[in-house]
């Protein structure tokens, strides 16, 4: 059993340890600075007054998998909503889905991977060159689906500049807990005033491998327990346990390639550039989510052609299991990027970003030996922003912007859960701010405009309004407090609005409200950096920590209801608003060691509340993420370097109303990586061993927890080139 005061307890006692005089630029890339994108004003994280992490380098290709939540799972307040091995998807301080944007080089990526928890998102994050992730509210830039945060993947396939060399890197890795195989390959080179990009990877894996059974079973049953009579609830059990497997998680095998190109026009006072990628993405849905549906659906439609036990048995003894439900997603999206820097004495830069995206995924279903198309998903979406930054050299400088979006989505077959609508929005922002003696204050606004037109009834019009201020004390060069203040709102969007339909991959029944209100949410924030890489002893230990606290009025979630409709035998999850409060904290504290070695002691905690009870039932918002506390032992050498990493997750709880509890975990995982150097060409040998202690672990972020636990005892090796 946890609780907030273990934070507290593992920040105070990191606070408390003495440390050696090693020099902290021993620990060479992990104190690497870097500009982030997250900030027009092309400040680095070290700056920015909100929590901003950066994952980049070596460090990026040692956390980076299949998919993004599990690249950021070990991210200070970021956790991992997965849905099986093909769908990982961030969990930003409790906020995830159509309150944490996604983006692609600071441009939405446009899929249904918001809509869905099974619906994957459309990067590929073994190709990434950084990734930015903004804890908070970040809708002052990035408009209201960022209430909750942002997570920025930069790729690089809009070169800013003209290499002066052919450069290059190739990786071929492979995992062993799920049998994956990838390869990944990047080439940019240039002549003149043109510069060129290249990219691709390629992945194929099988089922994942765990330790036990993949369906948990409940010692009591409380999705409504008035509406079910013990008979009932036997034969859902049998059901489960007829799609239950032991030693790996069925229906869990994937294969993805990608692959994009750009080109650029670069000149002394900026750049114009264009790129064309494609992603396509076959991956399979756990079994045991889709078993009512299957069951309802073969006695309605299959009666002659299955009658029997004995042609059921034949099917699972072939290996043509009718529940394997699988996704074959495809994405090609254009884009263009460009700045001029004006080198005036006012006006500094003009930035332009367009995107359209063509988005669409078919759910597979199986009938003997072949599949055929189910509901198809489409998203064709386009996205446009421009920022005007000045910075006169006098006591302000600042940013104007202008964002424009629009998506068309659909979805249509039987199992289709929300009508196709459009839904546009429009924006404008800025952004101030200023230096005087040992203070900086941040300054923003926003407006925004956002129209969700349904195929049928009354369209929506949501007028928005966005404010942020944060004033920073800098206590030395490399130590400052921060105090923000953000106040945000949030339009609902098309599938909390209008769903009404069983969504079978995540076993449940959606109805929408049309009459949902807008999300507005005030987030106070407290935050202490110390980071100075030329010191020795304790004043180079690197320390971050943030205290946050986020009243959200009219919180609009799916609710469990209790109840279950009878047509597909879901539980009923009704879209309502309920005010709810968020509050947590973060730290992470690294200190160098004798011999070139350093210590990380590190915590987030995120809990959330309804203001309100409703009929005698739990107040605590559903799907939170778990206290967590660890530690990480590391040693980085001329060659070579290693890290052990430990983290103790507390059982969850705090469920929600008609949810489950998820138990605790002790996870340890262990990386390392050679340089050297073959045949003129740099190469990194690297190995990861991944969950040693073999813990079964479910995700309470995860709608699949109680079907599909994350992978085993499992080791990932690669070498990769770069030239």
């Amino acid at each position: 059993m946890y609780n907030t005061s273990k934070l507290a307890l593992a920040i105070a006692g990191a606070l408390t340890l003495s440390t050696s005089h090693a020099n902290a630029a021993d620990t060479g890339e992990r104190l690497e600075q870097v500009n982030v994108t997250v900030s027009p004003l092309e400040k680095s994280a070290d700056t920015v007054a909100a929590p901003v992490s950066v994952l980049s380098g070596e460090a990026l290709r040692d956390e980076a998998t299949a998919t993004l939540g599990e690249t950021l799972k070990n991210q200070p307040g970021v956790a991992n909503a997965s849905f099986g091995g093909g769908v990982g998807l961030p969990v930003v301080r409790g906020q995830s889905g159509n309150r944490v944007k996604i983006l692609n080089d600071n441009l939405d990526t446009a899929d249904a991977s918001s809509t869905s928890s099974d619906h994957a998102i459309s990067v590929e994050p073994l190709l990434a060159k950084r990734i930015e992730i903004l804890r908070g509210p970040a809708a002052l830039r990035y408009g209201s689906g960022a209430i909750g945060g942002v997570v920025n993947v930069i790729d690089g396939r809009i070169p800013t500049e003209v290499p002066e060399d052919l450069e290059g890197a190739l990786e071929m890795r492979h995992n062993s807990g799920n049998s994956q195989d990838a390869g990944v390959f990047r080439l940019s080179g240039g002549a003149g005033q043109l510069a060129w990009y290249l990219d691709g990877v390629y992945r194929e894996n099988d089922d994942t491998e765990i330790p036990g059974l993949a369906i948990r079973h409940h010692e009591e049953e409380h999705h409504g327990e008035e509406h079910h009579e013990e008979e009932h609830a036997g034969e859902e059990h049998e059901h489960e346990e007829a799609f239950n497997t032991d030693g790996f998680v069925g229906n869990t095998n994937g294969r993805a390639h990608s692959g994009s190109g750009g080109i650029s026009w670069v000149t002394d006072t900026g750049f114009i550039g264009l790129s064309v990628s494609r992603l396509e993405n076959n991956y399979g849905i756990p079994l045991g989510a889709h078993q009512h549906n299957h069951e309802h659906g073969e006695e309605e439609h299959h009666e002659e052609e299955h009658a029997g036990e004995e042609h059921h048995e034949e099917e699972h003894a072939h290996g043509e299991d009718p529940a394997a439900v699988r996704i074959d997603m495809a994405q090609t999206r254009y884009d263009l990027k460009g700045e001029h820097r004006f080198g005036g004495d006012y006006w500094d830069k003009l930035s332009v970003r367009l995107g359209y995206n063509d988005y669409e995924h078919v759910e597979l279903e199986p009938h003997g030996d072949h599949y055929h198309e189910g509901t198809r998903f489409t998203n064709e979406a386009w996205e446009g922003r421009a920022e005007l930054t000045h910075d006169d050299g006098g006591e302000w400088r600042g940013a104007y912007g202008l964002q424009v979006s629009e998506k068309d989505f659909a979805a249509i077959g039987e199992e289709a859960f929300v009508q196709p609508s459009i839904t546009s929005s429009i924006g404008a922002f800025t952004m101030k701010e200023r230096q005087w003696d040992d203070w900086h204050l941040d300054l923003g606004g926003r407006l925004e405009r956002v129209n969700v037109d349904p195929q049928a009834g009354a369209e929506r019009d949501y007028n928005l309004v966005g404010a942020s201020a944060s004033l920073q004390y800098f206590l030395a060069e490399h130590q400052h407090v921060s105090l923000g203040l953000t106040s945000a709102e949030r339009a609902p969007v098309a599938e909390e609005l209008f769903a009404d339909g069983a969504h079978v991959a995540e076993a449940r029944y959606l109805q929408g409200d049309s009459e949902l209100d807008t999300e507005n949410s005030i987030n106070l924030e407290l935050g202490y950096h110390h980071h100075n890489q030329e010191a020795d002893g304790w004043h180079a230990a690197r320390v971050e920590a943030s205290l946050f606290y986020n009243r959200v009025g009219d919180y609009i979630y799916a609710a469990n209801t209790g109840l279950e409709n009878e047509e597909s035998e879901f539980p009923v999850y009704a879209y309502a608003n309920r005010d709810a409060t968020f509050y947590g904290a973060e730290a992470s504290v690294e200190f160098p060691l004798v011999n070139r070695l350093s210590l990380t002691l590190f915590g987030d905690s995120v809990r959330a509340q309804f203001d309100n009870r409703i009929d005698g039932l739990s107040r605590d918002v559903p799907r939170m993420p778990p206290l967590r506390v660890g530690f990480a032992l590391g040693g980085d050498y001329d060659r070579w370097n290693w890290e052990w990493r430990t983290t103790e997750a507390a059982e969850q709880e705090r469920a929600g109303a008609f949810e489950e509890p998820t138990d605790g975990y002790t996870r340890m995982d262990l990386t390392a990586r050679y340089n050297l150097e073959l045949a003129g060409t740099d190469a990194v040998f690297f190995a990861s061993g991944r969950n040693l202690l073999d813990e079964e672990i479910r995700n309470s972020t995860s709608l699949l927890r109680d079907y599909a636990p994350e992978m085993g005892r499992s080791v990932e090796a690669g070498v990769r080139f770069v030239f």
